[in-house]
């Protein structure tokens, strides 16, 4: 049986540096428009069509609340997500937290921009939103995504490696013959996400409002989850081997010779991992669905962890264990 001590509990520190950088961006945004203010149009250009053509119109107020209300409110459900997730500690927090920094500085940058376009202009209608605009958006939010993920990281204990399991859990097997154990795990999310990506992307085709390039990254975005939402799990005489069930390569494995201990336990996909799907953090990887029961293998040498999550854990577990056990004696 695994025993697990009191959750952490969040330090305000943490919940700030998650909330900081939507508001800061919200002021920033805001300092923006009012520094500009006197030289916009009537109605802005809030949106670009294919070819970074204008296509839709917000007068300069709703366009200001409308940014401050997405970066207000999404940041106070992000931060609310972060916090609730770090109640058992783990790095993995401060991945996701990271994130959250990126996105607030990409959809800063976005907004800037948007203001900077309209800025002297006498009819927006004739503007256009350069394609590389939308590049220095996103550079920027990964610079700030990294500097948000080395302001977090220290505030975020990690979770216990679990150096000091064991893996108790054995099967009584007799000591000739084979024993194999395998399951399939799914994510339904990630499968109905990555379905309604690929319908999305037919979206720019038919609707002139939407821009072209949505479908070049719906598309195969959507499509990617749809194959990485199914996994074969199966432990045997070679170890531990997952393979995604719509690909034939990735294979993730670890042999006999590398398994320590494996263990059932219930897994913090955010906490400990950052997210969901393939995830490697400095002390632990794995293909993470769901939370809850997960198998957990803990590798010689390096003592980094592999989980994936699937049901029947414990019998995996104890058949790996037992096999691990008995390798010498089966050369």
């Amino acid at each position: 049986m695994t025993t697990t001590g009191p959750p952490y509990r969040v330090p305000r520190r943490l919940l700030a540096l998650v909330a900081l950088p939507f508001v800061a961006t919200a002021a920033v945004v805001a300092a923006v428009h009012a520094g500009v203010s006197d030289r916009l149009p009537d109605e802005l250009a809030v949106h670009f069509g294919p070819g970074g053509t204008a296509d839709r119109f917000e007068s300069p107020g709703q366009f200001l609340l409308a940014m401050a209300a997405m970066l207000l409110l999404g940041g106070a459900a992000w931060t609310a997500m972060v916090g609730r997730s770090a109640r058992g500690g783990g790095a993995g927090t401060g991945v996701a937290a990271a994130a959250g920094w990126g996105l607030a500085a990409f959809l800063g940058a976005i907004s800037v921009l948007v203001l900077q376009l309209n800025a002297g202009a006498t009819d927006a209608a004739g503007l256009s939103l350069p394609l590389w605009h939308l590049g220095v958006a996103f550079a920027v939010g990964l610079a700030v995504g990294f500097l948000g993920h080395v302001l977090v990281r220290k505030a975020v204990p990690d979770l216990p490696s679990g150096q000091d399991a064991t893996g108790t859990e054995r099967l009584d097997l007799p000591r000739e013959g084979r024993a194999g154990w395998a399951r399939r795990t799914s994510s339904v999310p990630m499968l109905v996400g990555g379905v309604v990506m690929m319908f999305g992307a037919l979206v720019p085709l038919a609707v002139s409002a939407m821009p072209w390039w949505a479908t070049i990254v719906l598309l195969p975005g959507g499509l990617v989850l749809v194959l990485m939402a199914q996994a074969d799990v199966a432990v045997d005489q070679r170890g531990l081997t997952v393979r995604l069930s719509g690909l034939p390569w990735p294979r993730l494995s670890v042999p006999l010779d590398r398994v320590a201990a494996a263990r059932a336990r219930p897994v913090n996909p955010l906490g400990e991992f950052g997210g969901w799907g393939y995830r490697v953090t400095p002390r632990r990887s794995g293909l993470i669905y769901r939370a809850g029961e997960a198998l957990v293998v803990r590798k010689t040498g390096d003592g980094r962890e592999f989980a994936v999550t699937v049901d029947d854990a414990g019998t995996a577990a104890a058949l790996l264990n037992t096999l691990a056990e008995r390798r010498p004696e089966t050369r």
